[in-house]
């Protein structure tokens, strides 16, 4: 366990450190461009003015969140899942064939256990040595042979186990590709939709301005003609 958080450290430094970058940058672009929602803009942007209403909104939040994302998955976030679960793969077949081995241990100890016990009964009784022994022979003989064929099956279990386990990790990261690919793409068109908002809003805003400077105009040229 301590292996997999140093290893998942070592590896989230750099995505941790790029999506808090990217949400930075992109704070403080919205900082510095956007036009602050006071008491006069609250109208044109429709905006609540509070204290916090020009350090923060949600949109640039929103836009925080997806930036933060995106730098964190190109960084390799989803490279480290992927990373951490091969290994408790690793471990868990690891332990199995841990398991396997004590098993035929055990049995190759009971094995020769039995075959002393039978050598001790054939000095015991000398008339029935040559029947026993072949008894023994044999019984040896079953004994390896089906210790041979749980071998063979346990191997053969056990390459099938990694060959499907190296399909489904060829799936999660033609998965994981695909997602990636996918978020590139909404983020492009977050993107392109948060320009086409500030170019509309930016034309609002200058249609307003134009109507304010003609009603100015006429109601300048009306206390003109009335004085």
């Amino acid at each position: 366990m301590r292996g997999i958080i140093r290893t998942a450290a070592l590896f989230l430094w750099a995505p941790a450190t790029a999506g808090t970058l990217a949400s930075v940058v992109t704070w403080l672009v919205w900082f510095y461009t956007a036009l602050p929602c006071t008491e006069e803009t609250a109208l044109t942007l429709l905006c609540q003015p509070t204290p916090l209403a020009r350090y923060v909104s949600s949109a640039v939040l929103n836009d925080c969140f997806i930036h933060s994302g995106v730098a964190i998955t190109i960084m390799g976030g989803s490279d480290l899942m992927l990373f951490i679960r091969e290994r408790r793969r690793t471990q868990e077949e690891r332990q199995r064939a841990d398991r396997m081995m004590d098993l035929m241990k055990e049995t190759i100890d009971q094995l020769a256990e039995e075959r002393r016990q039978a050598y001790e009964q054939i000095k015991q009784a000398t008339e029935q040595a040559a029947a026993e022994r072949r008894l023994l022979d044999e019984q040896w003989a079953e004994a390896r042979r089906l210790s041979e064929e749980r071998v063979g099956e346990a191997r053969r279990a056990a390459e099938e186990r990694a060959a499907e386990e190296r399909r489904l990790l060829a799936e999660e990261r033609r998965y994981a590709a695909e997602q990636l690919a996918e978020e590139r793409r909404y983020a492009a068109e977050e993107r392109r939709y948060a320009a086409e908002e500030r170019r509309q809003t930016a034309a609002d805003r200058q249609a307003f301005l134009d109507t304010l400077t003609k009603l100015t105009e006429a109601i300048g040229r009306n206390g003109q003609n009335h004085g």
